[in-house]
């Protein structure tokens, strides 16, 4: 009898593990997402493209494989590895029974426009998705793509850190949101300025939030650094002289002058005088008063 209740409770393990590791993960095009297909050798890890928004989201659209097939890799389409200054406007990590783990990022350039994820909304022309894979679920929900995948590298003890990972990807998103709802809700991040570099990625229109008129995404996403704001400027000292300058123009040397000397009652000083050939008002003058 205790034979018969350890080889069910093997079996009852061997279950749950099975289950749990079809949780995580996706199924549709999960090997290319992941870089567990055959073709991920091809992806160029050592040819970053710089590329902007504008000109991400005009890169041809291909044919997608038929809708079975989740394992071939449109080539070269999407063996191109991109870096991309963008805003982040939200992200989440698509949990839940039907979620796949990964980090859905909606990126778009300076408008801060993006495509709603409801029904029928048209893309705007300026957002398009990213995402960051979950490392630890490489084999999908099926448990059938595979566990070796070329953006997680496994540098030997003497090589340096990989400078392309999901992984160092991942914590990057971590470390900047530590209180971050993991859920499935979304995480608001305010259209934070991000450079990202990614894995160029063609999806079918489904109502992603971010989706592109094209359908690219960079996905996965194997960096991304968040671009600090440029410092303020430190107060002057107590005491000193802060100016203001202002730009005048003339036809003539006399009408310049004329100029000067009536901005002079309000404080206006002459401080340099420029030929411009270019210009109809070829005499340019630059003034400056203390503030």
């Amino acid at each position: 009898m205790r034979f018969l209740y350890g080889v069910l409770w093997i079996a009852f393990v061997s279950c749950s593990q099975f289950v749990l590791g079809q949780t995580c993960g996706g199924k549709e095009r999960w090997a290319v997402k992941d870089g567990t297909d055959p073709g991920a050798s091809q992806v160029q890890l050592n040819q970053v493209t710089p590329i902007t928004v504008h000109d991400l989201l005009a890169i041809h659209q291909p044919h997608f494989p038929p809708q079975s097939d989740n394992t071939t890799r449109i080539i070269p389409d999407e063996t191109h590895v991109y870096r991309v200054s963008a805003r982040l406007v939200k992200w989440k990590e698509e949990a839940g029974a039907d979620g796949d783990r990964d980090f859905h990022l909606v990126l778009t350039d300076d408008t801060l426009s993006f495509t709603d994820e409801h029904a029928g909304i048209a893309p705007t022309g300026h957002s398009f998705i990213g995402e960051i894979p979950d490392p630890n679920c490489l084999s999908g929900s099926t448990g059938t793509f595979g566990s070796v995948s070329p953006f997680i590298p496994d540098p030997g003890p003497s090589d340096p850190p990989a400078a392309l990972s999901i992984k160092d990807a991942r914590h990057a998103m971590e470390q900047q949101f530590p209180n971050a709802d993991l859920t499935g809700n979304w995480n608001d991040a305010g259209g934070t300025p991000v450079e990202i570099v990614g894995v160029g990625f063609f999806d079918r229109a489904h109502q992603q939030a971010g989706r592109a008129p094209n359908n690219i995404e960079l996905h996965p996403i194997l960096a991304i650094n968040f671009t600090p704001a440029p410092p303020s400027p430190p107060p002057p000292p107590p005491g000193a002289v802060q100016w203001e300058y202002r730009v005048i123009t003339a036809t003539s040397a006399a009408d310049l002058n004329g100029q000067a000397n009536s901005l002079g009652s309000q404080g206006w000083e002459m401080v340099g005088v420029v030929l411009d050939t270019s210009r109809p008002d070829k005499y340019v003058g630059y003034l400056k008063r203390k503030k």
